[in-house]
């Protein structure tokens, strides 16, 4: 009796151990810098921090009671997320440059799903958005107060392709003169890459590492960070610039209980073949 019971515990831990190599996700964290906004989304909601130099003007819409709402399943090489990123929008007005200039930067709701392993990341799609530059006019100035508003001359669009790679090129005018403009957006990734030659207003900026990392365990269990960077390339007489921007996305997962009742099942199953050794 003992014997087939042993057996059947037995049995049971085998069935168990097959399964209880998998995580499930826990929590995600969603981070960005976008326009001189940092912008952070968890499970319950969104924080936007401004952190922009030479703002006259700001609002941002910022999902504050919307979370990421995130699921998934992790191994100890492989792991997927699906999440929803709730909407976003910036209108910023910034001076002294050349000319003023109005920034208006949107990231509407999107779902992404995202699979991978040590080595890669595949999304689903990449999540789209827009940044619109126009020249910014005086609606109204006086001694103690001046409000600005967007004129009707549009100097650059930008379209955002967050987790995707890609390229986009164009160009625009600024007092009659061209500038030409490259965006090269970066895959999800929880490897590193690192941007070299960055510059603003001519002047050289530090280089920046975008880093990822994979850290699961033979249950599933542990972190994993994606990274997917964009850099900004704009080339003309009045702007010469090479910045570069990030999203991360920290995914953290946890053992799932069943690791829990094959632990058990192989106490009890040790527990009975001490019995039978001293019977």
């Amino acid at each position: 009796m003992r014997s087939r019971l042993f057996l059947s515990l037995f049995a049971a831990a085998t069935l168990l151990a097959g399964s209880a190599q998998a995580g499930s996700l826990t929590s995600a964290t969603w981070t960005q810098s976008l326009q001189g906004v940092d912008v952070t989304v968890t499970n319950s909601g969104s924080t936007c921090t401004s952190t922009g130099a030479n703002l006259v003007q700001q609002n941002i819409t910022c999902a504050t009671g919307s979370g990421l709402n995130p699921t998934g399943t992790a191994s100890s090489t492989a792991y997927s997320v699906s999440l929803t990123l709730p909407a976003f929008s910036l209108t910023q007005f910034t001076t002294g440059g050349a000319i003023n200039i109005r920034t208006a930067a949107v990231i509407p709701s999107g779902t992404q799903t995202i699979t991978g392993t040590a080595g890669n990341a595949a999304p689903g799609a990449g999540l789209p958005g827009m940044v619109t530059v126009k020249v910014a006019a005086h609606a109204a100035k006086g001694v103690n107060a001046s409000l600005l508003t967007a004129a009707p001359t549009t100097l650059v669009k930008v379209p955002l392709s967050i987790g995707q790679a890609g390229v986009v090129t164009g160009y625009f005018y600024v007092l009659t003169n061209i500038h030409y403009i490259t965006v090269d957006f970066y895959a999800w990734t929880p490897g590193n890459l690192t941007f070299t030659g960055l510059t603003t207003k001519g002047a050289a900026l530090p280089d920046v590492t975008a880093a990822g990392s994979f850290n699961l365990n033979g249950a599933g269990g542990g972190t994993v960070t994606l990274v997917s960077p964009s850099k900004i390339s704009i080339d003309g007489p009045l702007a010469q610039r090479r910045t570069a921007s990030f999203t991360a996305l920290k995914l953290t997962y946890a053992p799932e209980p069943s690791t829990l009742l094959l632990l058990g099942a192989g106490v009890v199953g040790l527990a009975l073949v001490g019995s039978r050794k001293r019977s």
